[in-house]
C-alpha cells in the first residue's frame, strides 16, 4: 500500500487529530474513515497547526540554561545513582549519554514533531494536491510551502540526531530518515547518509522556489511567506560549508522581507511584585514582529540561566537586562534601597530551590520565536560568509544592524570601524549570534556547526558546585540519540555517534 493510496482513504482522520494525538511516530496511525480532502482548501487546513521544537536540552548541552521544570534540586541530582537527562546534559556525561539518555530521553518530542509535521501535513499534501479540487495558484501554493517546511523540519531533525555535516565524510556519515511522499507506511522507514539527506532538502527547496507560489506576506507567521524557502536554504548552505550559495540564498531572503524590530519599542516601565520600579521587555507575541519570516510561539519560563550563557550578553542587551527573569520580577524583595545586594539575595534564594545561585526566566507575559527564523538569522549568515572573505567592515556592518535595535543607546558603540581583525571579528559575531539565538533551537545548531571550523570552534568548560565540566568540539554530546521507542520499533535506525 503506498503512501499515497493509504492518504486517500484516511486523510481526513489525519487531519481532524492534528492538535489531538501525543506525539508518537506517525507511522503507527491505523489510519480509517473516509477521504474529505478532496479539495485544496480542506488540504490548506493541514498547515494550520502550532510549530514548536523544544530547545532546553540543546541549550543545555551548548552552555545556555538548565531546564527549572525537570532538573530538581541539582546537588542531590549530581548524587543519584542513575542520572536524569537535565543532569546528564548538565555535567557533559558522555558515558551516560549513550547508555542511560536514550533511556530517560524516551519521551524526547523533537523526533516525533519533525517527522509528524512531515509525514502527517507536508506528505499528504504533496501527495493527494495535484488531484484536489481548486486552482493551479492555490495547489502551487500548497506545493511550496509543503516543500519548505519539509525541508525544514528535515533540517531541524538531522541538527540535533546527526553529526555536523562534513563535506569530507558527508557520503558515508549516517544522518537521519527521508520520508518522501511516495513512501510505503508498509515498510520501515531507513537511514540515510548526510549527502543524501542534505540533498533531498534542497531539492525540496528548490522545488519551492521554483515554484514561486508564497506570498510575501503570509496570512500569519506560523505559516511559510516566500523568504523562508530562501531562509532556510541559507542555513542548509552554511552547514555545507557553501558560503557563496548562502549568501545568496539569505539576500534573497532579505528582498522579501527585511525589516529588524527595534526592541525598544517593546520596553514597558513596570513595577516589580515587590513594588519596585523595572523596565521590562515585552514583546507580546512573535506572530506580531515583522523580522520573523516563520515563528512559533512558546513562554521563555523557569529556565535556569547558566553563568557563561549570562556573561556572552552584551552590555545594555534587552534580551539579558530586560527579559523577566526573577532578578527582574522579584527586584526590590530584600534590600529595596540596595539593588546589587538585593540582587545577590535573589540569587541566594533561586538555589534554595535548585541548589545554584542562578538567575531564573519568569516570563508569563509574552511569548517568544524558539523554532522559526528571523530576518537576523540572514544578516548573521552575510557577516559570517563576509568575515570568512576578510571584509571585515561589511561583517561588521551587517552585526551592528542588528545591534543597535539591541542594545540600550547608552551602551551602543559601533564595531564598524572598530573591529579589524578577523579574530576579533569572529568574537563580535559569537556575541551577537548569542543575542540573536540564546532562547531557540539556534544557538546550538550554529555553535555545533561551528565545531569543525579551525577558526571557529572551542573547547568550553562550565563550573559547577566546585568541579568543572568540558565540552570539547568532538563531543559525542553534540549528537542525541534517537528515542528508545524509534529504535525499539525500528532496528534501522541507529544513534549517530560511537557507543562506549
Amino acid at each position: 500500500m503506498t503512501f499515497k493510496t493509504s492518504l486517500k482513504i484516511a486523510a481526513i482522520f489525519v487531519a481532524s487529530m492534528l492538535s489531538l494525538q501525543s506525539c508518537e511516530n506517525f507511522t503507527d496511525i491505523d489510519q480509517k474513515g473516509m477521504n474529505l480532502l478532496s479539495k485544496t482548501s480542506d488540504l490548506e487546513l493541514l498547515l494550520n497547526g502550532v510549530y514548536f521544537l523544544d530547545y532546553v536540552d540543546l541549550a543545555t548541552v551548548n552552555g545556555d540554561m538548565i531546564d527549572g521544570f525537570e532538573c530538581g534540586y541539582i546537588p542531590s541530582e549530581l548524587e543519584k545513582t542513575t542520572k536524569s537527562t537535565p543532569i546528564i546534559l548538565l555535567t557533559l556525561d558522555e558515558q551516560a549519554h549513550s547508555s542511560v539518555l536514550p533511556v530517560t530521553n524516551s519521551n524526547d518530542g523533537y523526533y516525533s514533531r519533525c517527522y509528524s509535521v512531515i509525514g502527517r501535513v507536508c506528505n499528504p499534501i504533496l501527495s493527494l494536491v495535484d488531484e484536489a479540487e481548486g486552482s493551479q495558484e492555490h495547489k502551487n501554493r500548497l506545493k511550496a510551502e509543503a516543500y519548505a517546511m519539509r525541508a525544514f523540519f528535515e533540517y531541524a531533525a538531522a541538527q540535533k540526531y546527526a553529526r555536523v555535516y562534513n563535506p569530507a565524510t558527508a557520503d558515508t556519515e549516517m544522518c537521519v530518515p527521508i520520508v518522501p511522499e511516495s513512501w510505503d507506511i508498509q515498510n520501515p522507514t531507513t537511514q540515510s547518509t548526510q549527502k543524501e539527506v542534505y540533498a533531498q532538502i534542497l531539492s525540496d527547496l528548490d522545488n519551492a522556489i521554483s515554484l514561486d507560489a508564497l506570498p510575501e506576506v503570509a496570512i500569519n507567521r506560523m505559516r511559510f511567506c516566500a523568504a523562508m524557502p530562501y531562509a532556510v536554504k541559507a542555513h542548509v548552505l552554511m552547514s555545507m560549508q557553501d558560503y557563496d550559495g548562502a549568501a545568496i540564498a539569505a539576500s534573497e531572503a532579505l528582498k522579501r522581507g527585511n525589516v529588524i524590530n527595534d526592541y525598544a519599542d517593546y520596553l514597558v516601565d513596570d513595577m516589580s511584585t515587590y513594588g519596585c520600579p523595572i523596565t521590562k521587555f515585552v514583546p507580546v507575541t512573535p506572530l506580531d514582529l515583522e523580522e520573523n519570516y516563520f515563528a512559533s510561539s512558546a513562554q521563555i519560563n523557569f529556565n535556569i540561566i547558566m553563568p557563561g550563557s549570562d556573561k556572552m550578553f552584551e552590555d545594555g542587551s534587552y534580551m539579558r537586562d530586560n527579559l523577566i527573569t526573577t532578578l527582574l520580577s522579584e527586584r526590590g524583595s530584600f534590600f529595596p534601597d540596595d539593588l546589587v545586594s538585593d540582587s545577590l539575595e535573589i540569587l541566594k534564594s533561586n538555589e534554595t530551590y535548585y541548589g545554584v545561585p542562578y538567575n531564573v526566566t519568569d516570563d508569563i507575559t509574552s511569548t517568544h520565536n524558539h523554532t522559526g527564523i528571523k530576518t537576523t538569522h540572514m544578516y548573521l549568515i552575510l557577516a559570517e560568509c563576509a568575515i570568512n572573505k576578510g571584509r571585515i567592515d561589511e561583517a561588521m556592518g551587517y552585526l551592528d544592524m542588528i545591534r543597535v535595535k539591541r542594545i540600550a543607546a547608552s551602551h551602543y558603540r559601533p564595531l564598524f570601524g572598530n573591529v579589524t581583525t578577523r579574530t576579533e571579528a569572529i568574537a563580535a559575531l559569537r556575541r551577537t549570534a548569542h543575542g540573536e539565538y540564546c532562547y531557540s533551537i539556534w544557538n546550538f545548531i550554529t555553535c555545533k556547526r561551528w565545531t569543525i571550523l579551525d577558526d571557529y570552534k572551542e573547547t568550553r568548560t562550565r563550573e559547577l558546585l566546585g568541579k568543572t565540566y568540558t565540552l570539547t568540539p568532538e563531543s559525542d554530546m553534540w549528537v542525541f540519540p534517537f528515542p528508545v521507542t524509534i529504535i525499539s520499533q525500528n532496528p534501522n535506525i541507529k544513534n549517530n555517534y560511537t557507543t562506549k
